[in-house]
């Protein structure tokens, strides 16, 4: 049976109210989490309790002593492939929880703004790939953040705030803030893909999760410069829809190392494309390479 969630709990952190907390101390090690407990699901299409499912860690916590492992099986990442519920389409909403990154291994997640995880134009709000050098970017359909950097071999924290009202959000790690910009649709959950940088595995741990009520106010955002075109989904299986194509242009596709593995031409107003590439982590933009972002591909 599902443990219920902590519902309505008072959040003296930040005097708001929060709607609940999750630190894994009320789990036995090696329960699989979407089993267990409400405020977590698989990826659709994915199956409880199998490869897919997260399972409560005792080896480390950043409080108490469990905590919940997402692991890759191989450097293209997965199967393991997870959702932190959050389930909210209006109101201002802090979310934060306390991550570790093992020295040698990389880590990725990414905020849903669909309720249906996957569906449709507004899924990935952002990406977050951590690099097994410390390095961390941030990118989404609002453009790329600067680069930022993640510590290993200790807990740090991530927080966002979605202000479904203004349709903003910003992101901080350990405090500094990473970017801030639009948001389109709902703040439904975070997906916790066991996804590595391509040439390492992904492996990272999550601890002392809280979604409350925010009192932070979300002002003066500059927006984000237009990028030459938009799509999704990322990841994506190889098929992207496109959006934004005004002119004639060339898509290419770079891997890690700034090499081009693909070149694909563009007419104006073209709203798909098929990508032949095998499983991994890329670069996509166009042929003059500004505003490069992270692709994903998985089958």
């Amino acid at each position: 049976m599902k443990k219920l969630l902590l519902f309505a709990a008072c959040f003296a952190a930040t005097g708001a109210y929060a709607q609940y907390e999750e630190g894994f101390e009320d789990y036995t090690a090696g329960d699989y989490i979407c089993v267990e407990s409400d405020l977590f699901d698989i990826w659709p299409g994915g199956t409880e309790g199998s490869e897919w499912d997260s399972q409560v860690d005792d080896s480390l916590a950043h409080e108490g002593v469990n905590s919940l492992k997402i692991e890759a099986e191989n450097v293209t990442g997965g199967p393991m492939d997870v959702l932190l519920n959050v389930g909210k389409s209006e109101g201002n909403w802090s979310l934060d929880w306390e991550m570790l990154i093992p020295t040698g291994y990389s880590a990725y997640f990414n905020v849903q703004g669909t309720d249906v995880a996957g569906a449709g134009t507004d899924s990935w709000q952002c990406n977050f790939f951590a690099a097994t050098d410390g390095t961390a970017a941030a990118d989404g359909p609002w453009g790329v953040a600067e680069p930022t950097a993640v510590p290993h071999d200790e807990w740090f924290n991530v927080r966002f705030v979605v202000d479904l009202d203004q349709d903003l959000f910003k992101m901080w790690i350990d405090g500094e803030e990473v970017f801030q910009a639009a948001y389109n649709g709902n703040f439904s959950s975070i997906n916790f893909y066991a996804l590595g940088d391509g040439q390492t595995l992904g492996l990272y741990y999550l601890d002392s999760f809280t979604l409350a009520e925010s009192d932070v106010v979300l002002v003066n955002v500059e927006e984000a410069a237009a990028q030459a075109f938009g799509f999704h989904p990322n990841p994506t299986n190889g098929q992207l829809r496109l959006s934004g194509v005004q002119s004639q242009t060339t898509l290419v596709v770079l891997d890690l190392m700034g090499r081009e593995v693909l070149s694909e031409s563009l007419d104006a107003g073209q709203q798909s494309v098929q990508l032949d590439l095998p499983e991994g982590v890329y670069l996509i933009g166009t042929d003059d390479q500004k505003n490069l972002r992270k692709l994903v591909i998985r089958r």
